[in-house]
Protein backbone atom coordinates (compact mmCIF):
# COMPACT_ATOMS: atom_id res chain seq x y z
CA UNK A 1 0.00 0.00 0.00
CA UNK A 2 2.87 2.56 1.22
CA UNK A 3 4.43 1.85 -2.18
CA UNK A 4 0.78 2.42 -3.84
CA UNK A 5 0.75 5.89 -2.49
CA UNK A 6 4.39 6.81 -3.47
CA UNK A 7 3.72 6.20 -6.86
CA UNK A 8 0.49 8.30 -6.80
CA UNK A 9 2.47 11.03 -4.46
CA UNK A 10 2.38 13.16 -7.63
CA UNK A 11 -1.72 13.57 -7.95
CA UNK A 12 -2.25 14.47 -4.35
CA UNK A 13 1.12 17.24 -4.16
CA UNK A 14 -0.23 19.27 -7.99
CA UNK A 15 -4.28 18.66 -9.14
CA UNK A 16 -2.82 20.05 -12.20
CA UNK A 17 -1.05 16.75 -12.55
CA UNK A 18 -4.28 15.21 -11.92
CA UNK A 19 -5.92 16.59 -14.30
CA UNK A 20 -3.29 16.36 -17.25
CA UNK A 21 -3.54 12.80 -16.31
CA UNK A 22 -7.15 12.77 -16.86
CA UNK A 23 -7.47 14.81 -19.83
CA UNK A 24 -4.64 12.61 -21.54
CA UNK A 25 -6.85 9.33 -20.61
CA UNK A 26 -10.34 10.80 -22.28
CA UNK A 27 -7.75 12.18 -25.58
CA UNK A 28 -6.53 8.90 -25.91
CA UNK A 29 -9.90 7.19 -25.20
CA UNK A 30 -11.17 9.18 -28.36
CA UNK A 31 -8.36 6.98 -30.55
CA UNK A 32 -9.37 4.03 -28.97
CA UNK A 33 -12.75 4.66 -29.67
CA UNK A 34 -12.50 4.67 -33.41
CA UNK A 35 -9.75 2.82 -34.01
CA UNK A 36 -11.71 -0.74 -34.42
CA UNK A 37 -13.87 0.50 -37.09
CA UNK A 38 -11.57 2.95 -39.45
CA UNK A 39 -10.77 0.27 -41.88
CA UNK A 40 -14.52 -0.72 -41.85
CA UNK A 41 -16.27 2.21 -41.94
CA UNK A 42 -13.71 2.97 -45.13
CA UNK A 43 -15.08 0.18 -46.94
CA UNK A 44 -18.51 1.54 -46.79
CA UNK A 45 -16.61 4.29 -49.49
CA UNK A 46 -16.09 1.64 -51.74
CA UNK A 47 -12.23 1.90 -50.53
CA UNK A 48 -9.83 -0.07 -51.56
CA UNK A 49 -7.20 -1.89 -49.13
CA UNK A 50 -4.72 0.62 -49.89
CA UNK A 51 -6.98 3.49 -49.38
CA UNK A 52 -8.52 2.49 -46.16
CA UNK A 53 -4.98 1.91 -44.57
CA UNK A 54 -4.47 5.41 -45.52
CA UNK A 55 -6.63 6.67 -42.77
CA UNK A 56 -4.33 5.33 -40.50
CA UNK A 57 -1.63 6.76 -42.29
CA UNK A 58 -2.77 10.14 -42.56
CA UNK A 59 -3.62 10.57 -38.62
CA UNK A 60 0.45 9.37 -38.54
CA UNK A 61 1.13 12.17 -41.11
CA UNK A 62 -0.97 14.90 -39.43
CA UNK A 63 1.29 14.42 -36.16
CA UNK A 64 4.07 14.03 -37.60
CA UNK A 65 4.30 17.27 -38.98
CA UNK A 66 2.75 19.18 -36.49
CA UNK A 67 4.80 17.76 -33.32
CA UNK A 68 8.05 20.09 -33.47
CA UNK A 69 5.57 23.22 -34.60
CA UNK A 70 3.62 22.56 -31.50
CA UNK A 71 6.32 22.37 -29.26
CA UNK A 72 7.86 25.87 -30.16
CA UNK A 73 4.73 27.32 -29.97
CA UNK A 74 4.29 26.49 -26.55
CA UNK A 75 7.77 27.95 -25.73
CA UNK A 76 6.08 31.73 -27.45
CA UNK A 77 2.98 31.07 -26.37
CA UNK A 78 2.31 28.57 -23.27
CA UNK A 79 0.86 25.43 -22.68
CA UNK A 80 -2.60 26.15 -21.59
CA UNK A 81 -3.93 28.10 -25.25
CA UNK A 82 -2.73 25.19 -26.81
CA UNK A 83 -3.71 22.39 -24.65
CA UNK A 84 -7.04 23.54 -25.28
CA UNK A 85 -6.42 23.57 -29.34
CA UNK A 86 -5.62 20.26 -29.53
CA UNK A 87 -9.04 18.91 -28.66
CA UNK A 88 -10.85 21.67 -30.16
CA UNK A 89 -9.43 20.51 -33.29
CA UNK A 90 -10.09 16.75 -32.48
CA UNK A 91 -13.64 18.03 -31.94
CA UNK A 92 -13.82 19.49 -35.29
CA UNK A 93 -12.23 16.90 -37.13
CA UNK A 94 -14.64 14.17 -35.12
CA UNK A 95 -17.38 15.71 -36.22
CA UNK A 96 -16.41 15.99 -40.09
CA UNK A 97 -15.66 12.31 -40.08
CA UNK A 98 -19.06 11.67 -38.62
CA UNK A 99 -20.78 13.39 -41.40
CA UNK A 100 -18.68 12.46 -44.44
CA UNK A 101 -20.05 11.39 -47.39
CA UNK A 102 -17.03 9.82 -49.35
CA UNK A 103 -13.67 8.92 -49.45
CA UNK A 104 -11.70 12.26 -49.47
CA UNK A 105 -13.65 14.10 -46.65
CA UNK A 106 -13.77 11.28 -44.09
CA UNK A 107 -9.72 10.89 -45.35
CA UNK A 108 -9.16 14.78 -44.93
CA UNK A 109 -11.33 14.78 -41.61
CA UNK A 110 -8.22 11.97 -40.21
CA UNK A 111 -5.67 14.39 -41.26
CA UNK A 112 -7.19 17.10 -39.00
CA UNK A 113 -7.60 14.41 -36.36
CA UNK A 114 -4.22 13.51 -36.57
CA UNK A 115 -3.08 17.33 -36.41
CA UNK A 116 -5.39 17.82 -33.23
CA UNK A 117 -4.00 14.59 -31.70
CA UNK A 118 0.01 15.73 -32.29
CA UNK A 119 -0.94 19.36 -30.57
CA UNK A 120 -2.08 18.03 -27.40
CA UNK A 121 0.11 14.90 -27.15
CA UNK A 122 3.82 17.27 -27.32
CA UNK A 123 2.08 20.24 -25.19
CA UNK A 124 0.97 17.30 -22.64
CA UNK A 125 4.37 15.72 -22.61
CA UNK A 126 6.00 19.05 -21.79
CA UNK A 127 3.70 20.40 -19.15
CA UNK A 128 3.83 17.06 -17.39
CA UNK A 129 8.01 17.41 -17.74
CA UNK A 130 7.42 21.13 -16.26
CA UNK A 131 5.32 20.32 -13.28
CA UNK A 132 7.57 17.35 -12.52
CA UNK A 133 10.27 17.92 -9.36
CA UNK A 134 13.30 15.88 -10.06
CA UNK A 135 12.65 13.02 -7.21
CA UNK A 136 9.26 12.06 -9.07
CA UNK A 137 9.97 12.46 -12.99
CA UNK A 138 9.50 8.60 -13.59
CA UNK A 139 6.66 7.55 -11.33
CA UNK A 140 4.96 11.14 -13.27
CA UNK A 141 5.77 9.96 -16.67
CA UNK A 142 4.29 6.60 -15.79
CA UNK A 143 1.46 8.20 -14.37
CA UNK A 144 0.47 10.23 -17.93
CA UNK A 145 1.84 6.35 -19.92
CA UNK A 146 -0.56 4.55 -17.70
CA UNK A 147 -3.43 7.65 -18.69
CA UNK A 148 -2.48 6.85 -22.33
CA UNK A 149 -2.64 3.13 -21.70
CA UNK A 150 -6.47 3.12 -19.71
CA UNK A 151 -7.66 5.63 -22.53
CA UNK A 152 -6.69 2.70 -25.70
CA UNK A 153 -7.85 0.24 -23.44
CA UNK A 154 -11.17 1.35 -23.03
CA UNK A 155 -11.98 2.92 -26.08
CA UNK A 156 -12.22 -0.01 -28.48
CA UNK A 157 -14.75 -1.82 -26.48
CA UNK A 158 -16.71 1.00 -26.09
CA UNK A 159 -16.28 1.69 -29.67
CA UNK A 160 -16.67 -1.52 -31.11
CA UNK A 161 -20.15 -1.12 -29.26
CA UNK A 162 -21.40 2.06 -30.01
CA UNK A 163 -20.74 1.31 -33.73
CA UNK A 164 -22.72 -2.42 -33.70
CA UNK A 165 -25.71 -0.47 -32.16
CA UNK A 166 -25.73 2.83 -33.57
CA UNK A 167 -23.79 2.75 -36.77
CA UNK A 168 -19.83 3.24 -37.73
CA UNK A 169 -20.57 7.31 -37.50
CA UNK A 170 -21.07 6.88 -33.91
CA UNK A 171 -17.54 6.09 -32.26
CA UNK A 172 -16.35 9.43 -33.96
CA UNK A 173 -19.78 11.11 -32.36
CA UNK A 174 -18.66 9.92 -29.09
CA UNK A 175 -14.37 11.04 -29.87
CA UNK A 176 -16.05 14.05 -30.18
CA UNK A 177 -17.89 14.41 -26.98
CA UNK A 178 -14.81 13.13 -25.09
CA UNK A 179 -12.71 15.68 -26.77
CA UNK A 180 -15.16 18.53 -25.91
CA UNK A 181 -14.88 16.92 -22.13
CA UNK A 182 -11.37 17.15 -22.26
CA UNK A 183 -11.29 20.72 -23.80
CA UNK A 184 -13.45 21.76 -20.40
CA UNK A 185 -10.75 20.30 -18.32
CA UNK A 186 -8.24 22.07 -20.02
CA UNK A 187 -10.17 25.43 -19.96
CA UNK A 188 -11.05 25.14 -16.39
CA UNK A 189 -7.89 23.29 -14.37
CA UNK A 190 -4.81 24.18 -16.46
CA UNK A 191 -4.26 27.37 -14.98
CA UNK A 192 -1.86 30.31 -16.34
CA UNK A 193 1.67 31.13 -15.53
CA UNK A 194 3.24 34.28 -15.77
CA UNK A 195 6.55 32.97 -14.14
CA UNK A 196 7.89 29.93 -16.01
CA UNK A 197 8.27 30.72 -19.70
CA UNK A 198 7.60 34.89 -20.37
CA UNK A 199 7.36 33.20 -24.07
CA UNK A 200 5.42 35.97 -25.35
CA UNK A 201 8.05 38.91 -24.50
CA UNK A 202 10.61 36.25 -25.17
CA UNK A 203 9.54 35.28 -28.88
CA UNK A 204 12.01 34.48 -31.32
CA UNK A 205 11.12 35.23 -35.38
CA UNK A 206 9.98 31.86 -36.51
CA UNK A 207 12.94 30.98 -38.33
CA UNK A 208 15.15 31.43 -35.55
CA UNK A 209 12.75 29.25 -33.32
CA UNK A 210 13.49 26.27 -35.48
CA UNK A 211 17.04 26.89 -35.65
CA UNK A 212 17.46 26.96 -31.94
CA UNK A 213 15.07 23.70 -31.28
CA UNK A 214 16.99 21.53 -33.99
CA UNK A 215 20.32 22.71 -32.17
CA UNK A 216 19.18 20.21 -29.78
CA UNK A 217 19.90 17.49 -31.79
CA UNK A 218 23.61 18.42 -31.20
CA UNK A 219 23.06 16.91 -28.24
CA UNK A 220 24.08 13.66 -28.95
CA UNK A 221 22.45 11.43 -25.58
CA UNK A 222 19.41 13.51 -26.56
CA UNK A 223 19.57 12.57 -30.08
CA UNK A 224 20.02 9.27 -29.10
CA UNK A 225 16.57 9.16 -26.89
CA UNK A 226 14.60 10.36 -30.46
CA UNK A 227 16.50 7.55 -31.98
CA UNK A 228 14.87 5.10 -29.39
CA UNK A 229 12.19 6.84 -29.71
CA UNK A 230 11.79 6.50 -33.07
CA UNK A 231 12.48 2.74 -32.50
CA UNK A 232 9.69 2.51 -30.15
CA UNK A 233 7.16 3.51 -32.69
CA UNK A 234 8.67 1.07 -34.91
CA UNK A 235 8.10 -1.37 -32.98
CA UNK A 236 4.49 -0.33 -32.10
CA UNK A 237 3.29 -0.52 -35.61
CA UNK A 238 5.41 -2.96 -38.02
CA UNK A 239 6.13 -5.43 -35.31
CA UNK A 240 3.16 -5.79 -32.81
CA UNK A 241 0.48 -4.29 -35.34
CA UNK A 242 1.99 -6.15 -38.08
CA UNK A 243 4.88 -8.91 -38.05
CA UNK A 244 3.56 -10.36 -34.68
CA UNK A 245 0.16 -11.05 -36.46
CA UNK A 246 1.49 -12.16 -39.70
CA UNK A 247 4.18 -14.68 -37.83
CA UNK A 248 1.42 -15.87 -35.22
CA UNK A 249 -1.80 -16.55 -37.98
CA UNK A 250 1.61 -18.31 -40.78
CA UNK A 251 3.43 -20.43 -38.34
CA UNK A 252 0.83 -21.05 -35.33
CA UNK A 253 -2.36 -20.82 -37.45
CA UNK A 254 -3.43 -18.43 -34.40
CA UNK A 255 -7.00 -16.55 -35.44
CA UNK A 256 -7.64 -13.51 -34.93
CA UNK A 257 -9.36 -13.89 -31.41
CA UNK A 258 -6.24 -15.59 -30.36
CA UNK A 259 -4.27 -12.76 -31.73
CA UNK A 260 -5.87 -10.54 -30.27
CA UNK A 261 -5.83 -11.73 -26.96
CA UNK A 262 -1.99 -11.71 -27.16
CA UNK A 263 -1.85 -8.31 -28.10
CA UNK A 264 -3.73 -7.09 -25.44
CA UNK A 265 -2.05 -9.62 -23.13
CA UNK A 266 1.25 -6.81 -24.34
CA UNK A 267 -0.70 -3.96 -23.37
CA UNK A 268 -1.73 -5.06 -19.93
CA UNK A 269 1.69 -5.99 -19.76
CA UNK A 270 3.05 -2.75 -20.67
CA UNK A 271 0.54 -1.28 -18.30
CA UNK A 272 1.36 -3.36 -15.19
CA UNK A 273 5.23 -2.55 -15.20
CA UNK A 274 4.51 1.14 -15.62
CA UNK A 275 4.00 1.60 -11.25
CA UNK A 276 7.52 -0.22 -11.24
CA UNK A 277 8.92 1.24 -13.83
CA UNK A 278 8.53 5.06 -12.35
CA UNK A 279 9.67 4.45 -9.26
CA UNK A 280 12.81 2.28 -10.46
CA UNK A 281 13.67 5.46 -12.78
CA UNK A 282 13.51 7.40 -9.59
CA UNK A 283 15.60 5.54 -7.52
CA UNK A 284 18.47 4.64 -10.09
CA UNK A 285 18.08 6.78 -13.13
CA UNK A 286 16.52 7.40 -16.53
CA UNK A 287 19.61 6.32 -18.61
CA UNK A 288 19.90 2.72 -16.77
CA UNK A 289 15.99 2.11 -17.26
CA UNK A 290 16.14 3.50 -20.54
CA UNK A 291 19.14 1.50 -22.12
CA UNK A 292 17.35 -1.62 -20.45
CA UNK A 293 14.00 -0.99 -22.15
CA UNK A 294 15.86 -1.41 -25.51
CA UNK A 295 17.87 -4.91 -25.13
CA UNK A 296 14.51 -6.22 -23.53
CA UNK A 297 12.64 -5.16 -26.40
CA UNK A 298 15.37 -6.29 -28.61
CA UNK A 299 15.54 -9.82 -26.91
CA UNK A 300 11.81 -10.28 -27.35
CA UNK A 301 11.46 -9.33 -30.46
CA UNK A 302 14.27 -11.94 -31.57
CA UNK A 303 12.70 -14.83 -29.56
CA UNK A 304 9.32 -14.20 -31.22
CA UNK A 305 11.22 -14.58 -34.60
CA UNK A 306 13.28 -17.81 -33.74
CA UNK A 307 10.61 -19.38 -31.72
CA UNK A 308 9.07 -22.48 -32.79
CA UNK A 309 5.97 -23.17 -30.54
CA UNK A 310 3.04 -20.98 -29.61
CA UNK A 311 4.84 -20.99 -25.94
CA UNK A 312 7.44 -19.17 -26.90
CA UNK A 313 5.30 -17.00 -28.62
CA UNK A 314 3.20 -15.90 -25.69
CA UNK A 315 6.17 -15.33 -23.27
CA UNK A 316 7.73 -13.40 -25.94
CA UNK A 317 4.59 -10.86 -26.46
CA UNK A 318 4.62 -10.66 -22.37
CA UNK A 319 8.36 -9.53 -22.47
CA UNK A 320 7.98 -7.11 -25.00
CA UNK A 321 5.01 -5.48 -23.02
CA UNK A 322 7.39 -5.05 -20.03
CA UNK A 323 10.01 -3.39 -22.41
CA UNK A 324 7.46 -0.73 -23.56
CA UNK A 325 6.54 -0.68 -19.90
CA UNK A 326 9.82 0.47 -19.11
CA UNK A 327 10.55 2.61 -22.13
CA UNK A 328 7.72 5.30 -22.21
CA UNK A 329 8.35 7.14 -18.77
CA UNK A 330 12.42 6.22 -18.97
CA UNK A 331 12.57 8.22 -21.54
CA UNK A 332 10.75 11.13 -21.15
CA UNK A 333 12.17 11.41 -17.68
CA UNK A 334 15.91 11.07 -19.33
CA UNK A 335 14.43 14.12 -22.06
CA UNK A 336 13.42 15.57 -19.18
CA UNK A 337 16.91 15.41 -17.09
CA UNK A 338 19.09 16.50 -19.90
CA UNK A 339 17.14 19.16 -21.59
CA UNK A 340 16.65 23.07 -20.42
CA UNK A 341 13.28 23.50 -18.97
CA UNK A 342 12.65 26.92 -21.69
CA UNK A 343 13.54 24.13 -24.39
CA UNK A 344 11.03 21.16 -22.91
CA UNK A 345 8.35 22.24 -25.62
CA UNK A 346 10.71 21.45 -28.76
CA UNK A 347 12.23 18.69 -27.19
CA UNK A 348 9.04 16.89 -26.78
CA UNK A 349 7.94 17.89 -30.48
CA UNK A 350 11.29 16.10 -31.64
CA UNK A 351 11.20 13.27 -29.80
CA UNK A 352 7.35 12.94 -30.78
CA UNK A 353 8.52 13.64 -34.91
CA UNK A 354 11.15 10.82 -34.32
CA UNK A 355 8.56 8.24 -32.94
CA UNK A 356 5.69 8.94 -35.20
CA UNK A 357 8.45 8.81 -37.99
CA UNK A 358 8.99 5.42 -36.88
CA UNK A 359 4.96 5.00 -36.54
CA UNK A 360 4.90 5.73 -40.44
CA UNK A 361 7.65 4.02 -41.58
CA UNK A 362 7.56 1.01 -40.13
CA UNK A 363 5.11 -0.82 -42.17
CA UNK A 364 6.43 0.05 -45.02
CA UNK A 365 9.52 -0.78 -44.06
CA UNK A 366 8.94 -4.00 -42.73
CA UNK A 367 6.76 -4.97 -45.57
CA UNK A 368 9.03 -4.10 -48.26
CA UNK A 369 11.37 -6.53 -46.32
CA UNK A 370 9.09 -9.50 -46.42
CA UNK A 371 8.04 -8.64 -49.94
CA UNK A 372 10.85 -8.07 -51.75
CA UNK A 373 13.46 -9.55 -49.83
CA UNK A 374 12.24 -12.91 -49.06
CA UNK A 375 12.90 -12.41 -45.31
CA UNK A 376 9.51 -12.95 -44.10
CA UNK A 377 7.99 -11.85 -40.46
CA UNK A 378 10.73 -13.41 -39.10
CA UNK A 379 13.01 -11.31 -40.79
CA UNK A 380 11.20 -8.65 -40.01
CA UNK A 381 11.13 -8.68 -36.36
CA UNK A 382 15.06 -9.09 -36.48
CA UNK A 383 15.70 -6.06 -38.44
CA UNK A 384 13.59 -4.40 -35.83
CA UNK A 385 15.78 -5.93 -32.76
CA UNK A 386 18.53 -5.34 -34.74
CA UNK A 387 17.78 -1.34 -34.68
CA UNK A 388 16.56 -0.89 -31.07
CA UNK A 389 19.86 -2.82 -29.61
CA UNK A 390 22.20 -0.72 -32.07
CA UNK A 391 20.35 2.46 -30.57
CA UNK A 392 20.39 1.04 -27.28
CA UNK A 393 23.78 0.16 -27.13
CA UNK A 394 25.02 3.15 -28.92
CA UNK A 395 22.73 5.68 -25.92
CA UNK A 396 24.69 3.70 -23.41
CA UNK A 397 28.54 4.29 -25.12
CA UNK A 398 27.25 8.39 -25.54
CA UNK A 399 24.73 8.24 -22.30
CA UNK A 400 28.06 7.46 -20.08
CA UNK A 401 30.09 11.06 -21.10
CA UNK A 402 27.54 12.95 -20.31
CA UNK A 403 26.04 14.04 -16.80
CA UNK A 404 22.46 14.84 -16.50
CA UNK A 405 21.04 18.22 -14.77
CA UNK A 406 19.73 16.57 -12.13
CA UNK A 407 20.39 12.95 -10.40
CA UNK A 408 17.77 10.70 -9.06
CA UNK A 409 16.70 10.48 -5.66
CA UNK A 410 15.12 8.40 -3.37
CA UNK A 411 12.79 11.00 -1.76
CA UNK A 412 9.98 13.32 -2.78
CA UNK A 413 11.70 16.49 -2.09
CA UNK A 414 9.88 18.04 0.77
CA UNK A 415 9.93 21.48 -1.18
CA UNK A 416 9.40 22.99 -4.67
CA UNK A 417 10.20 25.31 -6.97
CA UNK A 418 6.85 27.76 -7.37
CA UNK A 419 7.21 28.34 -10.99
CA UNK A 420 6.12 24.99 -11.23
CA UNK A 421 3.15 24.86 -9.57
CA UNK A 422 1.30 25.96 -12.28
CA UNK A 423 1.66 24.92 -16.52
CA UNK A 424 2.00 28.22 -18.97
Amino acid sequence: MRQIVLFLSPLWRNPQIAAMVVLTTFIMSGVGLVSPILSVYAATFSASATMAGMIITLFGVGRLIINLPAGILSQRFGHRILLMAGPFILVVGSIVAALATNLDVLLLARFVQGIGSGIYMTVSSAAIATLAEPGERGRLMALYQGGMLIGTGLGPAIGGLLASHFGYSAPFWAYALVCIAALFIAWSSVGHDDNVIDTVKQAKPAAAAYTTSLSILRDMPFLLVCIINFGVFFTRTASQWQAIPLLAHQRYAMGVDEIGLALSMLAVMNFVSLPLTGMLVDRYGARRLTFASTIVTAIALVWIGFGDSVHMLWIGVAVLGIGGGLNGPATAAYAAEIVPVRQYGPAMGLMRTFGDAGFVIGPIMIGSLADFGSFGSTGGLLANALLMAIAGLAFLTVGSQRKSRTTPVQAIPTSHDSNKDQIA
